[in-house]
């Protein structure tokens, strides 16, 4: 058995007094981080769902990975909220320095792959040819392992609207890949704010809130929730089962739920 942390949706900011909606991002990363660290103080891998650093600055970057209190691989999957060649140059050397960085884990029973769906310019995904093509030869190399595959953007519909049209735009390319790995067993989604769990050609997929505020359910337009962050864990069991749930802190609710200005 092998335990994976989800932390998802950070939208951090350099200036530490820096808000979300009237949330504190650093401060409300902090306290998920504390809350997971207590929980799951040595967990085999964490896995940083995209749209770590609002403002996308170098500084954010590698205060990201400066304050988690993990010592363990941690991957990352890029998010909308994402300038790529500075998450390179600063993100990923601290991570280097502070743990060790992967893309690709090999677990004793599992192998765990984080793909980039950033498309710059767009805030829905896409999963350029490269990536496809290295997702596909994981697979191929990767002999009967179980296999957990993390992307930001979710490849089906969540049942809301405004999320569903931003979501991941060549899903069909996406699933017909997969089709022809039984072994995939997970798929892991950030970038909707809230937790979900169901089942799409016998694969379980999973969303993840966020670590600062969390979106309405089932809406048509944007809208924010009265519920406070939160992160997913994840047993992969050896037979190829999961055990997961979603573990929340108090606090960090926005203070005008209303406030549906763009971010």
């Amino acid at each position: 058995m092998s335990l994976l942390l989800h932390i998802s949706d950070s939208h951090l900011y350099e200036d530490p007094a820096g808000e979300l909606k009237g949330v504190r991002p650093r401060d409300s990363y902090a306290s998920v981080l504390k809350a997971a660290h207590d929980r799951f103080p040595n967990p085999d891998a964490v896995v940083l769902g995209g749209d770590m650093a609002q403002d996308e600055a170098a500084a954010t970057y590698r205060k990201v990975a400066e304050m988690l209190p993990w010592r363990v691989p941690v991957m990352i999957s890029p998010g909308n909220h994402a300038n790529i060649s500075v998450l390179k140059a600063s993100l990923i050397p601290a991570l280097e320095e502070h743990s060790v960085y992967s893309d690709h884990l090999q677990l004793e029973h599992w192998q765990v792959i984080t793909l980039n769906s950033h498309r710059p310019g767009s805030i829905a995904g896409f999963l350029r040819l490269s990536e496809l093509n290295r997702l596909r030869a994981l697979l191929q190399t990767g002999g009967d392992k179980h296999t957990l595959i993390a992307l930001h953007h979710p490849p089906l519909d969540v049942g809301s609207r405004w999320l569903d049209a931003i979501g991941l735009e060549n899903r069909d390319e996406f699933w017909e890949l997969i089709a022809d790995f039984p072994q995939v067993r997970v798929i892991l989604a950030g970038h909707i704010h809230q937790a979900f769990d169901t089942f799409h050609d016998g694969v379980r997929v999973l969303g993840s809130p966020s670590t600062c505020i969390q979106f309405k359910r089932r809406s048509d337009d944007f809208g924010m929730d009265d519920i406070s962050p939160g992160y997913r864990w994840i047993r992969l069991m050896d037979n190829g089962q999961i055990q997961t749930a979603v573990e929340r802190i108090n606090g960090f609710i926005p203070p005008d739920l209303n406030n549906i200005e763009p971010y």
